[in-house]
């Protein structure tokens, strides 16, 4: 899973809001309006550890608007492989549109919920792989677990409406500027394919663990950083496959362990 991605739209986990009896944030306390963001060039654009850009290089790029009282909303994108995902008249572009709510108790703990849709571009017609996902998230700390429950269909995959995922996600820092990422999931399908197997053999679960460096603010580049990660799945051959080129020239398993470099610079 790319870092970057998961900073800039999943800042959270399933914790029942509506069960806990936080405090009214107060107008007085409201941030004023924000807006930030990243780029980034990413060895292979890993998403829940399965790669979206067939193994190669993507170049990723986000914004984050932060509103008063908690509210957010933003966009993120990645250059993509329509091979990586069996869908080849996509123009090559992962586009999402996320907002939600984040709520700070005080300064180690928050809670956050929200929303994203993943939309892709195409050459011609619908995609058929877009998809609307929920979330909710609790942090402590360094610390962000986190449940998201898909709203539409998985990414075009049949009766998959309500797929799940769970992750734990953490940056622990070891100096002010070289930071420890650790992160382990498990993605659980919904639903039975129009032949009546179960989506439930589709389940696996992903792991990464890495170190981002950032470059102080008072050196010659501030605000960039470098990650390397190492990042791995169970998810099966048998099951999943390997993706062939376009062309059907080759394949590759794309769900494999692997290392990923990435260079970002934040604004």
């Amino acid at each position: 899973m790319n870092k970057f991605k998961m900073t800039l739209i999943a800042s959270s986990v399933v914790a029942s809001l509506s069960a806990l009896a936080v405090p009214a944030v107060y107008a007085a306390d409201a941030p004023a309006v924000s807006l930030s963001g990243s780029a980034a060039v990413v060895s292979d654009y890993r998403w829940r550890g399965l790669s979206q850009s067939y193994k190669k290089p993507a170049v990723q790029v986000g914004i984050n608007l932060g509103l008063p009282a908690g509210f957010y909303a933003g966009f993120w994108g990645s250059s993509i492989s329509p091979a990586a995902l069996y869908t080849p008249n996509l123009a090559g572009v992962e586009t999402d549109w996320f907002g939600g709510y984040n709520y700070k108790l005080n300064d180690d703990v928050s809670f956050d919920v929200g929303g994203i849709y993943v939309y892709y571009p195409t050459n011609s017609g619908s995609s058929g792989i877009n998809t609307g996902e929920v979330h909710v998230a609790a942090t402590y700390k360094w610390l962000t677990a986190q449940y998201n429950v898909d709203t539409t269909k998985y990414y075009g995959l049949y009766d998959s409406k309500g797929t799940s995922y769970i992750q734990l996600d953490g940056h622990y820092p070891l100096t002010a500027a070289l930071t420890l990422d650790a992160h382990i999931g498990h993605q659980m399908f919904k639903g039975s394919r129009m032949d009546g197997t179960s989506n439930s053999n589709l389940n696996y679960s992903d792991w990464l663990l890495g170190a981002t460096y950032t470059m102080p603010a008072d050196t010659f580049a501030p605000g960039w950083a470098v990650s390397l990660a190492y990042i791995s799945t169970n998810a099966s051959k048998a099951v999943y496959g390997n993706t062939p080129n376009s062309d059907g020239s080759s394949s590759k398993w794309l769900n494999g362990p692997t290392a990923v470099l990435s260079l970002s610079k934040s604004f």
